[in-house]
C-alpha cells in the first residue's frame, strides 16, 4: 500500500514555554517519553499486539519536525505504510485509537470509540487496551517530567487542526507515577466484564468498589482456577448472575483510587444459586 502521512502536534504551555522556550533536560526526556508512548501505541494500532519497547515499530515511522513557538509546540509526522487489521489505515482510526489508549493510560475520562475499526477492537478484547495502558505509563512517566519539575502546566497531544486528542497535567502525572502494588489482599465480590484467556487480563464489577476494574492474575494465581473467571464472563454475557468471592493486591494513584486488581485468587460465591 502506498504510504500514508498523519500529522501531530504537541503544545507545552505555561512556565518558558509561554516564552517559547523548555528545559533541555527536562524537555528532552519529555520529547523521549513521548516518542516511546507513541512508538508503543503506534505498533498495537498496526499489530494489535502490545510491545514494550519502542524500537519494536515495524510498519510506520515517526519523525520530529522542526520546534516553533505556539506555547512551545512540537510537530510529529507518522508515516505508515502497514495496514491494520482489515482495515486502510484512516486519520480517523489512527487518531480514534490514540485518544483512546492515552485517556485509559493517565486515568482519565475517554469517549466512545468513533470509528469501527477501533469499536471492533473493544468489543473483541477490550482487557488489549487495559494491557497498552499499563504498557504506556513508563514511557508517560518521562513525558511528564517537565510537568514533575514544575513550570509547565499542561501539554497537549493534539490533531494537526489544533483537535486534542489527550491532555497531560498535574492529575494525569499523579496517575501515571504509582504503579506498585498495594501488600494487602482485600477480599471483594463481583463478577468478569470482559476476559482474555490468552494473556489472564481482564475486567471485573465488584461491588465494593461500585465500578468496572482492570484485572491481571498474579503469578501464583492457581492455573485451574481460570476456568471460574470464564465461567463468571458467561453469567455476566447471560445476565444472570455468576459472582464470584475475589482476593486481590490493589494498585492504587497517588489519590487512592484503584487503577487495577492483582488477583490472587477466587471462589464461586456463596450467594450464588
Amino acid at each position: 500500500m502506498a504510504i500514508q502521512q498523519f500529522g501531530l502536534k504537541l503544545r507545552y504551555e505555561g512556565g518558558d514555554a509561554d516564552d517559547h522556550l523548555l528545559e533541555l533536560y527536562d524537555g528532552t526526556a519529555s520529547l523521549h517519553g513521548f516518542a516511546q508512548a507513541l512508538q508503543i501505541a503506534t505498533h498495537a494500532y498496526l499489530h494489535g499486539q502490545v510491545y514494550s519497547k519502542a524500537t519494536a515499530l515495524k510498519g510506520a515511522t515517526l519523525y520530529l519536525k522542526a520546534a516553533r513557538p505556539g506555547s512551545l509546540i512540537a510537530d510529529l509526522i507518522a508515516k505508515i505504510d502497514k495496514t491494520p487489521g482489515n482495515l486502510n489505515p484512516t486519520p480517523a482510526s489512527f487518531y480514534d485509537f490514540l485518544r483512546l489508549a492515552f485517556s485509559r493510560a493517565t486515568g482519565t475520562v475517554e469517549q466512545e470509540p468513533e470509528t469501527p475499526y477501533v469499536r471492533r477492537l473493544l468489543e473483541i478484547d477490550e482487557p488489549f487496551f487495559d494491557d497498552l495502558a499499563e504498557t504506556l505509563e513508563g514511557s508517560l512517566q518521562r513525558a511528564h517530567r517537565p510537568i514533575e519539575k514544575g513550570g509547565i502546566n499542561r501539554i497537549t497531544l493534539e490533531r494537526p487542526m489544533g483537535e486534542h486528542l489527550s491532555v497531560f497535567n498535574k492529575q494525569t502525572y499523579l496517575w501515571v507515577n504509582t504503579r506498585e502494588e498495594k501488600p494487602d489482599i482485600y477480599d471483594l465480590t463481583g463478577n468478569v466484564t470482559r476476559y482474555n484467556s490468552v494473556t489472564g487480563n481482564g475486567r471485573a464489577y465488584t461491588h465494593e468498589l461500585s465500578r468496572i476494574v482492570p484485572f491481571r492474575l498474579s503469578e501464583d494465581f492457581a492455573f485451574g482456577k481460570r476456568g471460574l473467571l470464564t465461567w463468571s464472563l458467561h453469567g455476566s454475557a447471560t445476565n444472570v448472575s455468576h459472582q464470584l468471592d475475589i482476593q486481590a493486591r490493589r494498585v492504587e494513584s497517588a489519590h487512592g483510587e484503584v487503577k487495577r486488581l492483582i488477583l490472587v485468587d477466587c471462589q464461586q460465591s456463596v450467594l450464588t444459586n
